[in-house]
């Protein structure tokens, strides 16, 4: 994005179940807004079965199991459990058995261990913790001790680490969409092309939301899952390279389009276990049901009910989601 576009942008901020871009008086929002079809039809089989096997949180009493509002969960490669609270901006982070172990606390501010926007958080198989806040990352050490802040020079809307040391956040720049830090800060390499807007979105292909979505998700295997924000389709990234296209069907998604005096475009949290891709669209309506298509070894096989967002999958398979009905936990479900 050019120094003229950055400053066009007034606005950034993403946090749970809303992303929004404030653009020359524009509001964008990333959600799904239409109803999703129903899971799997009464009599049928779904597609797979979720089995919780660990939940994190209580209603009251141990103030270290108690969250907010969930927004983001990671795990680092002995099982850890990060857990990013947006209410009160901090990260808990538990064994793989729910113990708490420690928690950073993310004040409001500018300043060096301090977010305006915090979006999200991303956590490498050694444990390093990176927390994003749209044009700056806050580095933190396996052992929890700060260790520096980096800033980056062009917007950026969701982070994730694949499998590596290294950090992958995405946002339009220069023509590629996805981009490789090291822990220092240094880029280290861009790639994915922006996606291709209608003719009529095409003078703003460069910025969030039409040339690149504002999520996007890290398989800790390596493979990187970005939803084409103007048709059902997710490009696999595996190696910096494209993979595969996944093409799905979903009267939920919505390509950007105009509504009113901005945009709305779909979102969508995706996880994978083993050959299974479950996409789980956005829904800003708290009521509604929730719903997940399921792919398996590349087609669309149907889709299942959740009680909330999954937000990763651990390397043995296992996936996280972060769950409201009750109090706000974290449920960790084996995947048959």
């Amino acid at each position: 994005m050019d120094e003229g576009g950055t400053k066009m942008i007034r606005r950034h901020f993403v946090a749970g179940d809303l992303a929004v871009l404030c653009l020359m008086g524009f509001v964008f929002a990333a959600a799904a807004w239409a109803d999703r079809p129903p899971a799997s039809p009464a009599g049928q089989v779904p597609p797979v079965t979720l089995i919780p096997n660990l939940t994190i949180g209580v209603e009251d009493g141990d103030e270290n199991l108690m969250f907010g509002r969930i927004i983001r969960i990671d795990v680092d490669g002995r099982g850890n459990i990060y857990i990013l609270d947006g209410k009160s901006r901090t990260v808990g982070i538990f064994d793989r058995a729910g113990k708490p172990l420690r928690a950073i606390s993310v004040p409001a501010g500018q300043g060096p261990r301090e977010a305006t926007n915090l979006s999200g958080i991303a956590v490498t198989p050694g444990g390093t913790l990176f927390i994003s806040d749209m044009r700056k990352i806050i580095v933190y050490g396996p052992d929890g001790e700060y260790l520096r802040t980096f800033l980056v020079d062009f917007m950026i809307s969701s982070i994730g680490c694949p499998g590596t040391e290294e950090l992958v956040a995405i946002g339009p720049n220069a023509g590629k969409i996805l981009h490789v830090f090291d822990p220092a800060g240094k880029l280290l390499a861009s790639f994915g092309e922006t996606f291709a807007p209608p003719g009529e979105l095409e003078p703003m292909k460069e910025m969030p939301m039409f040339g690149a979505p504002i999520l996007f998700s890290c398989a800790k295997d390596g493979r990187i899952f970005v939803l084409n924000p103007h048709k059902y389709e997710i490009s696999v990234f595996k190696d910096r390279e494209l993979e595969r296209v996944l093409e799905g069907r979903n009267e939920a998604f919505m390509p950007v389009q105009k509504r009113g005096r901005g945009f709305v475009s779909t979102a969508a949290y995706i996880v994978s276990s083993g050959d299974l891709v479950i996409v789980a669209f956005q829904n800003l309506d708290p009521k509604a049901k929730k719903t997940a298509d399921v792919f398996r070894a590349g087609r669309q096989i149907g889709s299942i009910e959740l009680l909330g967002t999954p937000y990763v999958a651990d390397p043995q398979g296992l996936i996280y989601v972060a769950e409201e009905e009750g109090f706000p936990k974290v449920v960790r479900y084996a995947v048959k």
